[in-house]
């Protein structure tokens, strides 16, 4: 009975300690990018995604977009709504999370030329990606309002540091590069 109980909780211990793991993981990157310190932020970024798209490329994007004056992005909630069980894959651990956020996106239109054209573009881009329903533009005050609905890979060699990719079917073409087929199928 004592055996039984102890492989019980042993068990149990291990699941919530990779969702302990990886929700604390994934929040700290979600704060680096609200704080935007895009340094810290792209080091919880999965070390092989660079070979996609080096290191400091990735800076320079996350910079434009959360550091640039004409596009103020403000992370507003962020919740994780759910994380698997890890899979190994040779030596390494793979798990999904599913999250959300809401944020504010504010735009200095008079920065670009053709503001109005690049308005048009940016709204139409958006409700695209994250549908129409999940995006409320602000006329009187010029901003959108986003609720996202995300999912990331989290991966990790020893299942408590934790690295994370960006799941969009968008990205597919890129990640065939980076993440094993097995994972891949699943979305």
């Amino acid at each position: 009975m004592i055996f039984l109980f102890s492989l019980l909780y042993t068990f149990a211990f291990s699941q919530n300690n990779y969702e302990n793991t990886i929700k604390k993981d994934l929040n700290s990157f979600v704060q680096n990018m609200k704080s935007k310190d895009m340094g810290k932020a792209v080091e919880y970024i999965y070390p092989k995604y660079f070979t996609v798209v080096p290191k400091e490329q990735m800076k320079q994007i996350l910079n434009f977009t959360y550091n640039n004056p004409a596009f103020k992005t403000t992370i507003l909630d962020f919740k994780i709504i759910d994380i698997d069980k890890p899979e190994k894959i040779n030596s390494e651990l793979f798990s999904f999370a599913n999250y959300g956020f809401k944020m504010n996106l504010k735009i200095d239109w008079t920065s670009f030329p053709n503001s109005q054209q690049l308005k048009t573009q940016i709204s139409d881009g958006l409700y695209k990606k994250f549908g129409k329903e999940n995006v409320t533009y602000f006329s009187k005050e010029d901003y959108y309002v986003i609720n996202a609905k995300m999912k990331a890979c989290a991966v990790s060699h020893d299942g408590i540091n934790w690295k994370f990719v960006i799941i969009e079917k968008d990205y597919k073409p890129q990640l065939v590069k980076v993440l094993p087929k097995k994972i891949l199928d699943k979305f």
